[in-house]
């Protein structure tokens, strides 16, 4: 049985928007000092670096941590990420 492999590409709105819940998730164990990649924030640091040109995940993390930190809610959050994100931003292209 041949298996068939898809690729997917979550939309960039929609990978801040899970970002946002998992810092929410995951805040108490980044307070602490938890490094992200052992957390439920890498896969869509792995995803946001995808749409980000020239911006490694590392870095990514930082500043939307500090954002989040710093927001006083849901919107905030994310209108000031897509502020930041915006000159890194690129469309991925389809598979198709």
């Amino acid at each position: 049985m041949d298996q068939v492999f898809m690729r997917f590409e979550a939309d960039y709105d929609v990978v801040l928007e899970c970002i946002q819940e998992v810092y929410g998730l995951e805040g108490d164990n980044l307070r602490q000092g938890k490094d992200f990649r052992k957390t439920m924030v890498l896969p869509f640091m792995k995803m946001l670096e995808r749409h980000c040109y020239g911006t490694r995940m590392e870095n990514l993390h930082k500043v939307l941590w500090e954002v989040y930190q710093e927001s006083t809610g849901g919107i905030d959050f994310l209108e000031k990420a897509d502020i930041i994100l915006k000159p890194y931003y690129r469309e991925i292209q389809s598979l198709e």
